[in-house]
This record gives C-alpha cells, structure tokens and sequence, in this order.
C-alpha cells in the first residue's frame, strides 16, 4: 500500500462513492437486467449471479485493486515500466475514443434517426451514420466549447 493512504470520510467518501457510481452506472445497467432476467426465463438465478459477478464484482475489484496498489501505472509497473505504460495508454484508449464515444453516435442515430429514414436509411447504408455522426460531433464540440468560453468569461468577471 501507499505510504499516504487514509481513510475517507464525510463529504469525500460521499463525493468519491458518487462518482463510482456515477462512472459505472449507465443505461446498459438500468435497460440490460430486466431484458437479461426475461431472457433467462427458469434460469433467472443462474443469469443474476453472473450478471452480478460481470457487473458489479469485477469493476468493484478492479477499483479496489488500482487503489491499494497505489494507482494504475504502480500496478502495471508491477510487470514492467513499459507496460505500464502501454497498458495506460490501451486501457485509456479503449474506454474513451475506441468504445463509449463511438457507441454514443451510434446508438443515438440508432434510437432517434433511423426509425425516420425508414427505407432511405437503409438505401443510405453507412454514409447517413457517418454524415450524422460528423454534424454529432461537430455541434457537441461547438456546445462544449460554446460552454468552455461561457465559463471563462463568467470565472473572469467574478474574479
């Protein structure tokens, strides 16, 4: 362990179980066990227990794994500098631009888009995901940016 844990308490132990929980639980947690549990039908039990290990016990001892050795490049390290480096950047890459935010352009065209192209969707192919994916993405870094500058401005004239 690290030489400068210590415990949590009140207001960060709140804010830090918060933000676990807000970074692990997202649609597929609240959409996925219903559909899981009508799928198994008599194996109802069976289908819990390992959804429950896959859901919830691997993340909590993933977490608890990365904190008592100190934080993900200390773990890896534990292998080799190297790896730890290339297993950061990996694991960094695949929880962001290789996996969520692609997701996010597709399953918003999926759910919002598509059911109104109806046959010219499917006549369109991929190039209607790939053109609505591009403007997505452009109006979310204009909002974001949009929100960046806001803040600037607003943070400036308080100060």
């Amino acid at each position: 362990m690290h030489e400068s844990t210590q415990a949590l308490r009140g207001k960060k132990l709140f804010l830090v179980g918060f933000t676990l929980f807000s970074m692990f639980f997202g649609a597929g947690n609240l959409i996925f066990p219903p559909f899981l549990g009508a799928q198994a039908g008599t194996a109802l039990w069976s289908a819990f227990v390992g959804f429950a290990v896959s859901a919830i016990g691997l993340p909590i001892a993933g977490v608890a794994a990365v904190a008592r050795a100190g934080g993900l490049p200390v773990l890896a390290g534990r292998v080799h500098p190297r790896f730890a480096q290339v297993f950061a950047v990996l694991v960094y890459l695949s929880i962001g631009p290789c996996l969520a935010i692609p997701r996010t352009a597709s399953t918003s065209f999926e759910m919002a888009v598509l059911p109104y192209l109806g046959g010219l969707g499917t006549a369109l192919g991929s190039r209607a995901q790939l053109i609505y994916s591009v403007v997505f993405f452009c109006i979310a870094i204009g909002v974001g940016v949009g929100f960046t500058v806001i803040g600037w401005l607003k943070g400036g004239t308080l100060l």
